[in-house]
């Protein structure tokens, strides 16, 4: 039973797919052209044998009637007809009646005066003169015509039958002839079982015929089919082989043509989204793509990252309504695909610009939208910084310029007569000077440093050497305010290459530092040793230390930690600024560690020649 359930599926499944194939559809066409034809061909024969049967019994009737004297002497009664018919011409009228033929004789008031008819017994003449009036043909008849229409009547029993009616010009009477199609009827059955048995042929034919010639036209058609369905995998060497001239052959060589141009155009297309993706991939701007819907359609890792995502999960609306962007999808879709809006937001201590455009197709009708994001913290800090910078450069010259300004005012109003107070006078005017020479030399060498314009003397020095010279140089200073300053060399470093004149430069600025925020009988330890591949300076001290929320702003220039007594000590909050360009410019490091009231370490690394 199952494998039974099993074939029939089979075969209705096989039927439903053979159905359905184009090979089918020619089959069917061809059986269906073979059926027409059959059928035009049986209505000819039956039409034409009816009418070769009837025409027989027209000219039956009307050879008769030539025969007859009757013909000639047509002012004869009908019952003088009756009498002539039957007893001159027998013969001419048995020929006429039975084997499925009559003759009724009608006078001119429309009585049957005789009816000689199988089909009929104990004939009810009126019934059969009102019977009359139902044809055609008896009633041509009555107007003085022959009445020969071949036309097929029926019977109340259904008998079906030709007629045929003549009258005299007396019209004295009217001789009706019927033909019963008995004998006709056995030859049309006879003719529709060799018709049916020749359609049965002629179909099985048009079957196996047709089959194979669609097999001529669907092989190829099917060999393309596969081609096709392979190439749309994404194999494009698909080729098929050219076998004709005629329209399947050009079918196949624009296929094979299609092929190769689809394979060069994926290629490029490929070439073109690996490029696009390797773009969005490593590009610093985050990139988010929206439909027209608010689906997100692509976000690379940048913009993620930017957004402290995992993952991009989120609509449009939902995209905007968690970092408040007073935007939507219908107000950018009403605007101009070129223009752009862009807002700002502060998020995971990022400050972010968004811009939102549209992007279209060939037609220039959108497809959806398209969100940039950029990072603009760094940027910000520096237009933070430079205002800064600029202030700070303004008020630290504005300073000793209002302090020149005002001592030479004095001067000129006549204090310069006292000699003790011109001479004080003048000596704040030239510390002002050296002030603001100091403060522009260093903006100079910061500008140097910028702009890549510093001369490097790039040599082999003893880093040794260098710092020893720059203690000894400080020791003075030291000792003016009764601190320590001691020197170590952990391990000699031996040579870097460096230049000798520039970590002489920075290695005083940490010393003066160091003793400038370090108490009396504070102690400064300087030391120089190697770790791994890399020299280091360390400068350590026992001073007043530097708050941990200043500490990563201590190398920002102009920053001090106490703005008063940084200037008071002739610092012009550029040094720690001039020293990190120095050394990051030696790839090298620099850094600072302190503790507010317990002292401050600050650490060089250096690489090793």
């Amino acid at each position: 039973m199952h494998f039974s359930n099993l074939r029939w599926k089979f075969i209705k499944k096989f039927f439903w797919k053979f159905s359905r194939s184009l090979q089918w559809k020619l089959v069917s066409i061809f059986i269906s052209i073979t059926l027409v034809l059959m059928i035009i061909m049986w209505l000819f024969l039956i039409n034409s044998v009816e009418s070769t049967y009837y025409n027989s019994f027209k000219k039956s009737i009307e050879k008769g009637l030539d025969k007859w004297e009757l013909k000639n002497n047509p002012m004869a009664d009908a019952s003088a007809v009756k009498i002539d018919l039957l007893d001159k011409y027998g013969g001419v009228v048995y020929f006429l009646i039975g084997n499925d033929r009559s003759l009724a004789i009608v006078d001119k008031n429309l009585r049957a005066v005789s009816v000689y008819d199988d089909k009929y017994s104990n004939i009810d003449y009126n019934a059969y003169s009102e019977d009359l009036l139902k044809s055609k043909n008896f009633v041509i008849a009555m107007s003085g015509q022959v009445g020969d229409k071949g036309v097929l009547m029926r019977t109340v029993d259904g008998t079906a039958f030709y007629d045929y009616a003549w009258t005299p010009k007396s019209k004295n009477y009217i001789l009706y002839f019927r033909y019963y199609r008995g004998d006709l009827e056995n030859t049309i059955k006879n003719l529709n079982l060799d018709v049916l048995n020749s359609s049965i042929i002629a179909i099985i034919l048009s079957l196996l015929i047709g089959y194979a010639l669609s097999k001529t036209i669907t092989i190829p058609i099917i060999n393309v089919m596969h081609k096709a369905q392979k190439v749309a995998g994404g194999d494009f060497d698909q080729l098929v082989d050219v076998k004709s001239e005629d329209e399947i052959g050009k079918l196949t060589k624009t296929f094979n043509f299609m092929a190769k141009e689809l394979k060069q155009k994926i290629i490029g297309i490929s070439s073109e989204k690996s490029k696009i993706e390797t773009i969005l991939k490593y590009m610093a701007d985050g990139v988010i793509a929206f439909n027209l819907r608010g689906e997100i359609i692509h976000s690379n890792p940048a913009s993620i990252q930017m957004l402290g995502l995992e993952e991009a999960t989120f609509s449009f609306n939902e995209f905007a309504k968690s970092y408040s962007l007073d935007v939507s999808i219908e107000e950018l879709l009403s605007s101009e695909p070129s223009v752009t809006k862009e807002t700002n937001i502060r998020t995971m201590n990022k400050i972010i610009k968004f811009y939102f455009a549209l992007f279209t197709d060939e037609e220039n009708k959108a497809e959806g939208i398209i969100v940039v994001l950029q990072d603009i913290t760094e940027q910000q800090r520096l237009d933070e910084m430079r205002k800064e910078f600029v202030a700070n450069v303004s008020h630290e010259l504005r300073t000793p310029l209002t302090s020149i300004k005002s001592y030479t005012e004095t001067l000129l109003d006549g204090e310069y007569k006292d000699s003790e107070v011109a001479e004080k006078f003048l000596g704040v005017i030239n510390s002002e000077a050296d002030r603001m020479t100091r403060l522009v030399k260093d903006l100079l060498q910061l500008s140097s440093l910028d702009n890549q314009k510093m001369h490097w003397n790039m040599k082999n020095i003893l880093l040794a050497d260098i710092v020893k010279n720059c203690v000894n140089k400080m020791d003075i200073e030291a000792k003016n305010k009764e601190q320590t300053l001691e020197f170590f060399i952990d391990e000699d470093p031996g040579e870097i290459c460096a230049d000798g004149d520039r970590i002489h430069q920075v290695v005083l600025n940490l010393i003066s530092n160091a003793i400038k925020y370090t108490h009396n009988n504070g102690i400064i330890t300087v030391r120089v040793g190697i770790s791994g591949s890399m020299a280091y300076i360390k400068v350590a001290d026992t001073g007043i230390g530097i708050p941990q929320e200043d500490l990563k702003r201590v190398f920002e220039r102009f920053y001090r930690v106490d703005k008063a007594r940084s200037r008071e000590m002739g610092g012009t909050g550029l040094g720690l600024s001039i020293a990190k360009e120095i050394i990051e410019a030696h790839g090298g490091t620099i850094s600072i560690s302190s503790e507010l009231g317990t002292g401050t370490e600050v650490v060089i690394m250096l690489k090793t020649a």
